[in-house]
């Protein structure tokens, strides 16, 4: 069945939403310099765990929100951001507009940190205003632990996880030719640093580089689809099962 909502035509929706299908997934993410791995890793990766859950959830799938708040690699070549003001007021009349459609249910499934904040405070005004649930998803907090697991490390800002994900969708996104350990800087507590001089942040010394083994970088991302997936089936039965 045809998941992407924008592949179908209106009544196709009318003859689903609400009764066969309430829930939706809209995909977030950003434009911003990731090493030696493609400008849209923010974006590619949580589409491509949006549609490997869908099926599992029911769920159809939102045109992915590609532009976000892009703040320490902002200056590196190719990078986009949008004001966190008007970022939250997109998404939100995004939101607004899935529950005028019908959707009861929607899985925020964020690909970019510099987003959560802004993501969590316009869910939850969401959520007050149109009594919808609403659940934002940031994938690798929550796939940390099965990450931790698997490579021995949790990864890092275009780093072993983001790099295996895209790696897993094409090598060409993950730029192996392009790799250099140089690109990478691990934070130092104690400073802020605009632009950080590093775009492969790294989060303990010596872990989190990435890797370009395409057969561990498949079983890795199907993983995380697994992982994810089985988060949002239990929220949304629990959801249903206290009838909100």
């Amino acid at each position: 069945m045809e998941r992407r909502l924008q592949h179908l035509n209106w009544l196709k929706v009318r003859e689903l939403v609400p009764d066969k299908i309430d829930t939706i997934i809209l995909p977030v993410g950003t434009v911003e310099a990731h090493g030696s791995a493609c400008l849209g890793t923010d974006n590619f990766i949580p589409t491509v765990i949006s549609e490997g859950i869908a099926e599992r959830v029911n769920a159809f799938i939102a045109p992915i929100v590609n532009h976000g708040i892009t703040k320490s690699l902002y200056r590196y070549p190719g990078g986009t951001t949008i004001q966190p003001e008007t970022f939250g007021r997109y998404v939100g009349d995004i939101l607004d507009s899935l529950v005028d459609s019908g959707f009861h249910n929607i899985i925020i499934m964020n690909g970019h940190g510099g987003n959560n904040d802004t993501l969590k405070k316009t869910a939850f005004e969401f959520h007050k205003k149109k009594k919808a649930n609403v659940a934002v998803v940031h994938w690798w907090m929550l796939c940390s632990e099965m990450t931790d697991e698997f490579f021995g490390h949790a990864g890092g800002h275009a780093g072993t996880d983001e790099t295996a994900m895209v790696h897993a969708i094409d090598p060409a996104l993950a730029g192996e030719s392009d790799y250099d350990p140089e690109l990478a800087y691990c934070f130092v507590p104690g400073a802020d640093i605009y632009p950080v001089p590093g775009s492969i942040l790294l989060y303990e010394k010596d872990e989190g580089y990435p890797e370009f083994d395409r057969a561990k970088a498949i079983e890795y991302r199907d993983k995380v689809i697994e992982t994810v997936g089985q988060f949002t089936e239990m929220v949304l039965e629990r959801w249903r099962k206290f009838d909100l």
